[in-house]
């Protein structure tokens, strides 16, 4: 009776080693998935800062702080009359042409930013982002600034 106790001990602990048994310890729960708000929208233009994605919470807004005017000035002083409206990635009109004509004002000179206006609102016409009436709007509002 004995050597069959120990008998079977041993088969089970042989079958364990080479199948790779876990022990039960070691087992752990899938991952829950994280708390993700999604339902708040930051600069209210209409798309949540957070969406969950898979087990992943995303971001969704990519310009959080949205600047809502309705139409687009550039650099605080010129109303260029273009409407201000929100792309899917939560960035408005405004804030893609603050993101683009920010290094003009770098520039060393007036002729030299608006040189730098013109290359990037070329950009824009080019994808078909503005039109040709809207990037004279643009032109016209820089040749009087700084």
């Amino acid at each position: 009776m004995f050597s069959k106790k120990i008998t079977l001990f041993i088969a089970a602990n042989a079958m364990a080693f080479f199948l790779g048994a876990i022990s039960v310890s070691a087992q752990t729960p899938p991952p829950q998935p994280p708390t993700c708000d999604t339902t708040t929208d930051s600069d209210h233009d209409g798309i949540p800062d957070f969406a969950l994605v898979g087990l992943v919470c995303s971001p969704l807004d990519l310009c959080p702080n949205s600047n809502l005017d309705p139409t687009v000035m550039l650099f605080d002083t010129c109303d260029t009359g273009i409407q201000n409206t929100v792309n899917p990635n939560g960035c408005t009109t405004a804030d893609v042409f603050d993101e683009m004509f920010d290094h003009c004002l770098d520039a060393k000179n007036h002729g030299q930013f608006v040189s730098c206006v013109s290359h990037e609102t070329n950009i824009l016409k080019r994808t078909k982002i503005i039109t040709g009436k809207q990037k004279g709007k643009i032109q016209s509002c820089v040749a009087h600034i700084k």
